[in-house]
């Protein structure tokens, strides 16, 4: 069922829609033009929905990177990118560009992250993980390039697990990655191997959540073999397709996610022959619970 919200405490404001993406979660907002500045009730309403949907997708938008920049600002302190072939100067660091635009300007076929193919939750490996992550479409491929999210919420409820303590790790996740680069010594000293609750409870709506991905690494008090046995079976259980929502994207789409609820995973798609680029920006959030 479509849903109309209104913004009635600005005038700059204006009534959008919003409609379920799915029965697994999210839902598309029409009607905002993220480039212009939002009202805190319009702020107090996106909230609520990210809270209830997880994955919330903005519809043709027109953004320059200071705009997205701004608009992540909205949600809290964006977090720097730290991959070495990711780093920039300035607030340029902020906004990630994954990418297989060559010179050219045509498809030089290469992925511009093949490790993010697997499925996580972003910044596990922080003591702050990531709250939110904001990714826009500037160019999408026409087949292919999907993102796939899990509802973790969701998984828990269908499979509780005891009160136990996953151990993240920056070294680990890269390590475990074929082809991928290893973890810099600035990333592994921003995050050394991190507890979380395997269960982490959302500081809104206290629901509990299944708190893992390829960043876990092992369960605290448990050897390392019976740990990733634990891990990766919760892991094969929580990305079943009943817990799935594939976004297919839209040119100018903006997706954004809770990351302390789901998971998410990109999908191939032909690096040759179409072009795929994506702007993305990463909200810290705080400690685990």
């Amino acid at each position: 069922m479509n849903q109309t919200l209104r913004a009635a405490d600005t005038a700059s404001a204006h009534p959008f829609t919003v409609r379920p993406l799915g029965p697994v979660m999210g839902a598309e907002v029409v009607g905002l033009d993220l480039s212009k500045p939002l009202a805190p009730g319009v702020m107090r309403e996106l909230e609520d929905l990210l809270a209830r949907y997880k994955v919330l997708c903005f519809r043709d938008q027109d953004l320059s990177m200071d705009a997205q920049l701004a608009f992540t600002r909205l949600w809290g302190p964006p977090l720097e990118h730290t991959m070495a072939s990711h780093v920039r100067s300035g607030d340029l660091n902020f906004v990630q560009v994954a990418s297989n635009k060559g010179p050219d300007g045509k498809p030089n076929g290469k992925h511009p992250d093949d490790t993010a193919m697997r499925w996580h939750t972003d910044r596990s490996w922080r003591p702050d993980p990531a709250f939110a992550t904001i990714l826009y479409g500037v160019d999408v491929p026409s087949e292919g390039g999907d993102t796939l999210f899990c509802n973790t919420t969701a998984a828990y409820e269908a499979l509780p697990v005891e009160r136990m303590r996953v151990i993240h790790s920056v070294e680990y996740s890269r390590r475990s990655a074929p082809g991928g680069p290893p973890a810099t010594e600035y990333e592994k000293r921003i995050g050394p191997p991190t507890p979380h609750p395997l269960a982490r409870t959302h500081p809104i709506t206290g629901r509990k959540a299944i708190y893992a991905g390829c960043h876990a690494w092992m369960i605290e008090g448990r050897s390392e073999e019976e740990g990733r046995k634990i891990i990766d079976e919760l892991m094969a259980f929580s990305t079943q397709d009943r817990f799935v929502y594939r976004h297919k994207w839209k040119r100018h789409d903006l997706v954004m996610w809770d990351n302390r609820c789901t998971f998410h995973a990109a999908t191939p798609y032909d690096t040759a022959k179409e072009l795929r680029v994506m702007h993305r920006t990463v909200v810290q959030g705080g400690a685990t619970a």
